[in-house]
């Protein structure tokens, strides 16, 4: 078990849970630490390696040659120091904006814990030094374009020149992005200059550590909206008057689907009591004929929300190994007489992450895409039981109404559905031919992270729709009653965006509309329910 106390997280490198590193992301810790155990280990194996390759008179890739294709070039011993300087300059070429605080911190925790296992060979202190500035709370700037997939070289470059204290590197500290020398110092934390020694900037830079964060947080996220689409699909089924027997615990377990029934059950949970699914509620608005079954985006979405949530749990899976899996290029290994062996081989691809992220984006995607299906049946009474054209409150053609406000979810899964093209597949050589496979999987990442911005917002989209079809069910009978959770759904809503009853400016209440989500307050809403299922 991963070990834990109050406000704690120790770190020995074999044990590191995806819980852990949610409560990580949530700031559940507020110190890392590592174990004594693991500390020992890092040192053994830093010295018994030191000293195993004095006596080697042959090359070891990384320890005494240069990188990639300049392997066959050695390097001597003397100019070991100046070696690690000139690899963390040479490499740290990344484009782009800068990744986010919560993916930079964890890079730092997931590269800590692997070090922990021994099998990298760096210092402890080096270990260390990452822990102090976890700790500390300093964000190295690290770029988002440069990596292949096949370790993140370019982005861990960037890391590494702000643990050496270089000023080349950049730190947010505070609020504000600072030379990396001036934030160390302000930060309390010595020395402010830090050395790499033999092989820790190349087992610093090699494996997929920001790739790894970046796909942990993407999946920490999609994990939360998931969660809320369950929620905006039982405001949008109660808005629309719809059949709950599609969401029958009998059919659900007709087909055995895990996240299915769980999206089912969340349904029924949130609108237990609600008076808004009652066949009679329909005639408000001129309903007579039975509907007998809703459209596809109704009925079969424990179908669809359930699936996602299935390759949710694979991701899992997979993410829950790469946290703890060295990595890095060579990897030691200590046999039982007591020698050990350096050997190279391919562990940083990430190959795994990528396909799990082009994974995540199709079907992220999908729930953008019946989403969008479901908040457009609200603008046409053919398909809304009769209510009013675009949810328009007042007068219609005066008012445009919802009109505009739904067709940015249209316009927005236009979008997801290029992104949702994988990357895995768009191998390009590089690097003379040396890594003539890359795994693209850092386009994977960003990819997916730019997919859940857009998810949050047509989610958002849904939300205003449906909170605008109630209130104008609530002008026919007042004296309705909503589910016994959509209730607090509809009420944290309207507590921060009014009900439109007539044209207003629209993009105020969108924007209001995706504050709630992007602060959390739905999602933490949800949590505080004990039978709604998160996960």
């Amino acid at each position: 078990m991963t070990i834990k106390k109050k406000h704690e997280l120790i770190l020995n490198g074999s044990s590191l849970e995806m819980s852990d590193v949610i409560d990580f992301l949530q700031a559940d810790y507020t110190r890392v630490l590592v174990s004594e155990e693991a500390a020992e280990t890092v040192v053994h194996t830093r010295n018994k390696v030191m000293e195993w390759m004095k006596n080697q008179n042959k090359a070891v890739y990384g320890f005494n040659t240069g990188l990639g294709r300049l392997k066959d070039f050695t390097v001597k011993e003397s100019m070991q120091e100046v070696f690690q300087e000139k690899i963390l300059h040479s490499h740290a070429a990344g484009l782009g904006v800068y990744f986010e605080d919560k993916i930079v911190k964890l890079s730092m925790l997931l590269r800590a814990n692997v070090f922990c296992r021994g099998n990298s060979g760096v210092r402890y202190e080096l270990v260390e030094r990452l822990v102090k500035f976890i700790n500390h709370d300093l964000y190295p700037a690290i770029p988002q374009v440069g990596s292949l997939g096949v370790g993140d070289l370019q982005p861990m470059a960037h890391l590494g020149l702000c643990l050496a204290g270089n000023e080349k590197g950049k730190i947010k500290y505070k609020g504000k992005v600072l030379s990396a020398p001036v934030a160390i110092e302000k930060a309390g934390i010595e020395p402010v200059k830090f050395k790499f020694a033999t092989k820790e900037a190349l087992s610093l830079i090699s494996g997929s550590t920001v790739l790894l964060a970046a796909s942990v947080y993407a999946y920490f996220k999609a994990r939360r909206l998931l969660a809320i689409s369950d929620a905006t699909l039982a405001l949008s089924l109660e808005a629309m008057r719809g059949e709950i027997c599609a969401y029958d615990p009998r059919i659900q377990e007709a087909r055995g689907m895990v996240g299915q029934i769980k999206t089912a059950a969340n349904v029924r949970y949130l609108l237990e009591k609600s008076q808004f699914l009652d066949p009679k509620c329909r005639l408000l608005f001129g309903e007579a004929n039975p509907r007998i079954q809703d459209a596809v985006s109704f009925r079969s979405s424990p179908q669809v929300h359930g699936a996602i949530r299935e390759v949710l749990f694979y991701i899992r899976t997979v993410l829950t190994r790469e946290i703890n899996a060295s990595t890095d290029n060579p990897l030691i290994f200590h046999n039982e007489d007591g020698t050990m062996d350096i050997i190279s081989g391919g562990n940083y691809h990430g190959a795994p992450l990528a396909y799990a992220m082009d994974m995540l984006g199709i079907v992220l995607t999908d729930l953008g895409v019946i989403s969008e299906r479901r908040s457009a049946r609200f603008l046409d009474p053919t398909m809304s039981g009769g209510l009013p054209y675009n949810l328009v409150n007042s007068t219609l053609g005066l008012n445009t109404g919802f009109a505009l406000i739904q067709a940015n979810a249209t316009a927005i899964v236009g979008e997801m559905r290029v992104l949702a093209n994988p990357a895995s597949i768009g191998s390009i050589p590089s690097k003379n031919n040396q890594e003539d496979h890359n795994s693209m999987g850092m386009c994977s990442a960003r990819k997916v992270l730019q997919l859940l911005n857009y998810l949050e917002e047509i989610l958002a989209i849904e939300l205003l729709c449906a909170a605008q079809a109630i209130d104008i069910i609530y002008q026919k009978n007042h004296k309705l009653k909503l589910g016994q959770g959509t209730r607090k759904l509809y009420t944290l809503i309207r507590k921060k965006v009014p009900f439109a009853k007539e044209d207003v400016y629209s993009r105020e209440l969108i924007s209001k509309m995706i504050k709630i989500l992007k602060r959390g307050e739905v999602f933490k809403l949800l949590r505080s329910m004990e039978q709604y299922i998160i996960y």
